[in-house]
């Protein structure tokens, strides 16, 4: 009887132990726009750093949310996040579930941070000009004098990209054409 008590505690370990691996608080770097990428379709990504390249000049696509965290492009944010393991996540579907702990700093960039976003990747257009120029139907793209030469690229080549400022939360200058 006592083995078996013995046995079944250390299982009871070794299973809190398993647990306590798949959850843990990191932290994250989240950049201040928002990137397109193709996913299950044309979408927003967040731009994070996590782990080894946390503090670099390296940023990958996000397809995932953070729970608690509400994003206002502009700033870069450093976040402690709880990453939990899912098990048996749906397919196509993150294996982690991030929540937000904490906000560890909220910084503004400057106006005159510019930045790249690919409007046209691979045949995929990420934007709409059927009457404004609008980045996945939410963003508006002031295009100032390359109006035309945007609207050109976008029926004439199969990848397309831009240079832009932030102009507010919901439009943004492109500056250059790539």
């Amino acid at each position: 009887m006592k083995k078996l008590i013995l046995l079944l505690t250390f299982i009871g370990v070794l299973i809190s132990c398993e647990e306590e691996n798949q959850n843990e608080i990191v932290d994250i770097r989240v950049n201040h726009y928002k990137n397109t990428a193709l996913g299950l379709s044309p979408q927003f990504t967040l731009l994070i750093q996590e782990g080894a390249i946390l503090n670099t000049d390296t940023w990958h696509n996000f397809y995932s949310s953070i729970e608690g965290f509400t994003y206002e492009p502009g700033y870069i944010y450093a976040l402690s996040v709880k990453k939990e393991t899912i098990q048996n996540p749906l397919q196509d579907a993150s294996s982690f579930k991030y929540s937000l702990q904490e906000i560890l700093s909220k910084e503004k960039v400057s106006e005159d941070v510019s930045f790249d976003l690919t409007l046209k990747l691979e045949g995929d257009n990420f934007v709409n000009s059927s009457s404004n120029f609008l980045i996945l139907d939410s963003i508006t793209i002031d295009c100032g004098n390359l109006c035309q030469e945007l609207e050109n690229k976008l029926q004439t080549e199969n990848n397309v990209s831009g240079t832009f400022k932030h102009i507010d939360e919901n439009n943004l200058r492109l500056i250059g054409l790539n």
